[in-house]
């Protein structure tokens, strides 16, 4: 694929991003599918991968859990396939809010704590703000605020400065929820005192929620904290304010979804009913039970039935209200159903990862190695060899001296024997003190952490003067083998690396078995057996 189409799906799927986090989360989803349609014809699994975790985030926004759970899992495989970690932990956060929404807290607990493993040592610090809202929503649902709070104020101070006033307000939201559950924890200890005061708090918290969603353009976190301040405000009796933070929301731009929408129908039905606004709350609380079954999702049917049942209790209809709480009872019994067939299906889908995770983690193994020596090989040293681009650091290349003469001599499987043995005299003394690959053929490389020349030569006479002395008469009776060595130091790079080639071969011109660490217009400092 060319680089011009990688470009255009990303740019694509940034695009699609942000229309996710302004609250346009219905052509969000719509433009994801057609991305990742696009993305599997052209055979780009980056690009697939990050499309099926948008659909799975958009699926979450509006209300289709189960559809965005596929997508998800999906996403995890092909991101570990890829050896992509942020991209798991991002899908992973995703996936534990998912699990979460249909009932599985055990599950989205554990998907959560995978999140933050994997996001714990990647560069984007905004992922790991992620997987620890996502650990603290499931803690805020298991009724334990106090873990969970520490979590979100990590997430926000990890956002903050960032320029993410979309995450800064879903932080910001969850952190209010879980002030509400202290007022309720403290409520139910006959605490009133310190109810009000979280409640007030959760308020307060929420107005903060509400600012950043604005600043941000992000309509579907703000209808979230609208719906959810209106609620703060009624149950502290502030009617009025109530009423007008709905208002606002049905003022917010841009096409609403399902889940949206009975969260803000129940929002208003519970208002009008604690106002005795009776006829009005039966109205609406039947619109949002007539949306709700328009869908599959257990959780809004039973809900909403609740919902409508109390209104109806209010009114003195105890008969509807008995056939409703009926209802809401057989909801509830097939909820659990529901529940104990999806935890059966994740327990499939995990095991099936764990096997997938052991074999890409043996491949990848595999993959580093070389296969007669055991030691890494030429990929691992050009990975590890980058990542230390320009830090000082000691480079010599080794070249096993008039190789070919023994594998014409002798066999090559006297060879193969050799190379094994000098493999396995680097790793004795590898340690801390240096890493050791096998770049191809008869050739070394050795990485040592010393910015000073003299006393990387004198590892390297260690390692010359070690093969030199080594028995090999138990391979050939006659057989000898001796090492010739480049040795540079500075910064990591290609300069480098040139550098310690370049030696390499002086030393072979030199006469062999032995270390050459200096040009000759420099002062050398070479050592010979």
């Amino acid at each position: 694929m060319s680089v011009d189409a990688i470009m255009d799906f990303n740019t694509e799927l940034d695009l699609c991003w942000r229309l996710g986090r302004t609250g346009q989360s219905v052509a969000a989803l719509s433009q994801s599918k057609m991305i990742f349609m696009a993305a599997r014809d052209a055979g780009d699994t980056n690009s697939i991968a990050m499309s099926l975790t948008q659909i799975g985030w958009f699926c979450l926004q509006l209300g289709h859990p189960e559809h965005g759970l596929d997508a998800v899992i999906a996403a995890k495989r092909l991101w570990l396939r890829c050896g992509n970690k942020t991209g798991e932990a991002h899908a992973s956060s995703i996936c534990s809010w998912l699990l979460l929404e249909m009932g599985l807290s055990e599950e989205a607990y554990e998907e959560a704590e995978l999140a933050m493993s994997l996001a714990g040592g990647q560069e984007d610090q905004g992922v790991l703000a992620q997987a620890l809202s996502a650990k603290a929503c499931v803690l805020m649902y298991g009724r334990q605020p106090s873990l969970s709070a520490p979590l979100l104020e990590r997430s926000l101070a990890l956002v903050r400065g960032r320029d993410e006033p979309s995450a800064e307000a879903q932080f910001l939201i969850n952190l209010a929820f879980g002030q509400v559950t202290q007022a309720e924890m403290h409520e139910r200890a006959d605490d009133a005192a310190e109810g009000q005061r979280w409640r007030e708090a959760a308020v307060k918290t929420n107005e903060a929620a509400m600012a950043a969603a604005e600043r941000g353009g992000d309509s579907w976190n703000l209808r979230i904290a609208l719906c959810n301040g209106a609620e703060y405000l009624g149950l502290l009796g502030h009617t009025e304010a109530a009423h007008a933070l709905l208002g606002r929301w049905e003022a917010v731009a841009g096409e609403t979804g399902l889940r949206e929408q009975i969260h803000y129908l129940y929002t208003l039905g519970e208002l009008l009913t604690g106002g005795g606004h009776l006829a009005e709350a039966l109205e609406i609380c039947e619109q949002a039970v007539r949306l709700a079954e328009t869908t599959t999702h257990i959780d809004h049917q039973g809900n909403t039935a609740r919902r409508l049942a109390e209104v109806h209790e209010a009114m003195g209809n105890f008969a509807e209200a008995l056939a409703l709480y009926k209802r809401f009872h057989a909801l509830y019994e097939k909820q659990l159903s529901e529940v104990t067939r999806r935890r059966a299906h994740i327990a499939d889908i995990r095991l099936e990862n764990g096997r997938l995770r052991a074999a890409a983690e043996r491949l990848a193994d595999e993959a580093a190695r070389d296969g007669l020596t055991g030691l890494s090989n030429r990929r691992s040293f050009d990975r590890v060899f980058s990542a230390l681009e320009g830090r000082v650091t000691a480079l010599a290349i080794l070249d096993l001296d008039f190789f070919k003469q023994i594998n014409d001599r002798y066999s090559h499987a006297t060879g193969d024997a050799v190379l094994r043995r000098t493999a396995e005299l680097l790793a004795a003394g590898s340690r801390d003190d240096f890493e050791v690959f096998r770049l191809g053929g008869e050739e070394f490389a050795v990485l040592l952490p010393h910015d000073d020349i003299a006393e990387a030569a004198l590892r390297c006479e260690a390692i010359r003067a070690d093969i030199e002395a080594m028995d090999w008469r138990d391979l050939v009776a006659d057989l000898s083998v001796t090492v010739s060595i480049g040795l540079a130091c500075g910064p990591a790079g290609s300069v480098l690396m040139a550098a310690a080639d370049r030696r390499l071969y002086q030393a072979k011109a030199a006469g062999r078995n032995c270390i050459v660490s200096a040009d000759p217009a420099e002062k050398a400092f070479a050592v010979a057996g």
